[in-house]
């Protein structure tokens, strides 16, 4: 069956619409008629344009999906055999209608999303990952955080109630990133693809740095957790000649609140208040190396891009 079929019979069998094929005017320039393969058709009556491409960079589409839909006046559709969570939240973000051949369907203009593992109606939009979502998927990422652990006992290993870790997880679920099994009286927590999760972290635009300011306060080593930079070199063969950053959970108001801000040219360190405790996961008094992998991703320094690369490949090993 070829693929259009069976985005078709996804579509309908899914939903209450039923697909026709249309035949209205397109005109298109000769780039994209190579690029793309595009499906004329009508639903519930609304024109349809459905794309299909092969896009290395996702951004692409952006600019595809905007000229067809001036172009042609009628709505997009872009068609994927498989799509990353990451990929999916971006095309949400920019009300980008797609489908995800029996995985999933986002079509803004008619009001509806649907996830067909549960058939579930969902009626608002991903939830961007929390704070301690970011953690735990974190967690799961450097081995810390494995498969087949019950709720309560990521709830201890992270020192959170369970209660705020089991709406952690949901919002993980939605992503496909775990799914939850009651076994018994257990409900125990397996992790889907690692690739996937990596994926999505390194590339999320969230960052856990809440605000940064400079002290001239000396800090006692044993609370010193490395960041930006600092963390950096400490991970690689780049050397730190400014001052040293570190990383400060938002809610340690007892260390916070005896750090005296100054001008940088007076400074000691350059303190991040985070939205989660950065030690947590830290390696040798640095914040976790894949959150590195976050901050610099759109770095141009050939440098920091060659440390990145090395860190990423002792990650994955």
């Amino acid at each position: 069956m070829s693929l259009k079929k069976e985005i078709i019979n996804y579509i309908e069998s899914t939903t209450s619409w039923q697909i026709k094929d249309a035949d209205f005017k397109v005109v298109l320039p000769l780039h994209i008629k190579r690029r793309y393969e595009l499906w004329k058709a009508s639903i519930a009556g609304k024109n349809v344009l459905f794309v299909r491409g092969e896009e290395e960079d996702i951004r692409r589409y952006y600019k595809t999906v905007s000229l067809l839909e001036e172009s042609t006046r009628v709505k997009t559709v872009l068609v994927f055999e498989t799509l990353s969570p990451t990929d999916k939240e971006r095309f949400i973000k920019q009300h980008i209608s797609f489908v995800v051949k029996d995985k999933y369907i986002y079509m803004p203009f008619a009001l509806m999303q649907i996830e067909s593992e549960n058939m579930t109606l969902l009626t608002k939009k991903l939830k961007q990952l929390t704070p301690l979502a970011d953690t735990i998927l974190l967690g799961y990422l450097v081995g810390k955080v494995e498969s087949e652990l019950m709720i309560s006992q990521i709830a201890t290993l992270l020192n959170q109630g369970i209660r705020e870790v089991s709406n952690a997880l949901a919002i993980l679920e939605q992503y496909s990133f775990v799914r939850i099994e009651k076994q018994g009286r257990k409900k125990l927590v397996f992790f889907e693809s690692q690739e996937e999760a990596f994926d999505y972290f390194v590339k999320q635009y969230y960052m856990p740095v809440k605000a940064t300011f400079f002290t001239n306060s000396q800090i006692e080593d044993e609370e010193i957790i490395y960041s930006s930079f600092s963390a950096l070199s400490q991970h690689s063969t780049l050397v730190d000649n400014g001052l040293p950053t570190v990383a400060i959970y938002g809610k340690n108001r007892l260390l916070l609140d005896k750090l005296d801000e100054c001008f940088e040219e007076n400074a000691e360190y350059k303190v991040e208040v985070w939205d989660r405790d950065p030690s947590i996961f830290s390696v040798n008094k640095t914040v976790n190396p894949l959150y590195l992998l976050r901050f610099f991703d759109n770095s141009d320094d050939e440098r920091i891009g060659y440390a990145l690369d090395n860190i990423e490949k002792k990650i994955k090993g």
